[in-house]
Order: C-alpha cells, then structure tokens, then sequence
C-alpha cells in the first residue's frame, strides 16, 4: 500500500504494479482526479469528503498518472488522499 496527500495540481505516477486506488477529498476544495469529481465535507475538518475507488480483474494492472487538479478559487485548505494498492512479486508484468 502507498499513500500520498496531494495539496496542488499534480500528476501523480501510479506506483509499479498497481491494481487499485483510492482518492478521497481530506480538504476544503472541490478536486478533479482524472476527470471525476470529488466534493469535500459539507462541514470540513469534521468529517471526510467524497471518496472513490477503482480497481480491475485478478492481476489486472493500472500504468500512468493520476491527474489531480482542484477548482479555482482554491479554499484554505485543498487535500486529496491518495491510497494505491500494488502486487509483491519476484517478477514484474508485461
């Protein structure tokens, strides 16, 4: 598992051999992750924003980035929380 708070507009590299990922909206701004939206909290600092989640088959694999951008005018405090979920193997996937 790898984790990463992504606090500006960024293109996040998905780590090797990832299967799945998980973004959820820890701040105070509406963030875009490939294209899909992701609301904060209603009431922030006191509980978590929207969240989602993608995942494949049985050894599918995921390969680029994830771009994160948040909307403009930022609010005092834009996070996404980024969890990516990745295969230990002795070799690596083709």
């Amino acid at each position: 598992m790898a984790l990463s708070v992504v606090t500006a507009p960024a293109q996040v590299p998905l780590v090797e051999n990832c299967f799945a990922f998980m973004f959820t909206n820890i701040g105070d701004t509406i963030a875009r992750v490939n294209g899909m939206v992701v609301f904060p909290s209603a009431t922030p600092a006191t509980a978590l924003g929207d969240s989602r989640s993608l995942s494949g088959h049985l050894m599918d694999l995921y390969k680029g980035n994830l771009n994160v951008s948040f909307l403009v005018p930022l609010g005092a405090a834009p996070a996404l929380e980024i969890v990516q979920l990745f295969y230990v193997l002795p070799y690596k996937f083709r």
